[in-house]
């Protein structure tokens, strides 16, 4: 649901812009000590090779030379949505050295959450991409950007659909919408509410071409994805959109700069789940 959300968000509503920038040292050390973590100004990165017109993150430039491909030279790996590279400690690049990159940067960015609703609207603060002159620096792991979609699991049932053990297991996915105008949280629930009577198609963790740090390791195109699960899909049986958070007491503990609302999805699958 993460990956059908993002890509029809980015095709639809051609959420993306094309941008170039340094990256950054930074002091983390997330996975390993073997790893130099550079990071862009901005999160996340479209990797969808689906998406027409946008830039497609394949490599850096350092000290304004050829570009170096990831996987090549050092460049072990990037995280899109994190806007990280990982050079491994052979490279020897310093701060010294000027790293840039070309990428296209989401308008939304998309997260799976297990947090309260009440938690992500009124608790959490969260930084807004960087529209103004400032200091720029690359973003660390733990930084939550928005514009950003939240998607979660409401819980579900199974019904019982026909004899032989066939059930219609049923779920509840919430999206928690927070956008920096009202028209943008507009756009993006439109073109939620449209999905209604899409079919989604089941993915396995090895379709995606990412490793266990989350980094990509090859070429992501979800549309040809979509093309090789014709015959295992869910269906989208209702789309509700809803503003009444604006009618809650918490209601005014939310910057006035973010825009919100919740967007839930009935999803569907016959199954056969005692066999």
């Amino acid at each position: 649901m993460l990956a059908f959300v993002d890509h029809k968000v980015l095709l639809k509503g051609e959420a993306y812009e094309n941008h170039g920038s340094n990256f950054f040292k930074t002091d983390t050390q997330l996975f390993s000590p073997t790893y130099e973590t550079w990071a862009a100004p901005f999160k996340q990165m479209v990797c969808d090779q689906s998406i027409t017109g946008a830039t497609r993150f394949t490599g850096v430039s350092i000290n304004d030379g050829n570009t170096v491909g990831i996987g090549t030279s050092g460049v072990s790996f990037f995280q899109h949505h994190q806007g990280q590279i990982f050079f491994d400690d052979t490279t020897n690049v310093t701060t010294s050295h000027t790293v840039s990159g070309n990428y296209s940067v989401k308008d939304f960015n998309t997260y799976l959450t297990s947090e309260a609703e009440e938690e992500l609207l009124f608790n959490t603060k969260f930084e807004l991409r960087p529209k103004i002159n400032q200091t720029v620096t690359g973003l660390s792991p733990e930084t939550q950007t928005y514009p950003a979609i939240f998607l979660k699991d409401n819980g579900g049932r199974n019904d019982p659909f026909a004899f032989g053990g066939l059930d219609l297991t049923n779920v509840t996915v919430r999206a928690i919408v927070l956008a920096d105008s009202a028209f943008r949280l507009d756009a993006v629930c439109s073109i939620m509410r449209d999905l209604c009577y899409s079919t989604v198609p089941l993915l396995d963790p090895a379709d995606l071409p990412y490793n266990s740090l989350g980094g990509c390791t090859g070429e992501y195109n979800y549309t040809g994805l979509m093309a090789t699960k014709s015959d295992t899909n869910f269906f989208i049986d209702e789309v509700f959109v809803s503003k009444r958070i604006e009618n809650s007491s918490e209601y005014k503990k939310i910057n006035k700069s973010v825009y919100s609302a919740l967007v839930d999805f009935e999803i569907s699958d016959v199954r056969t789940p005692r066999t």
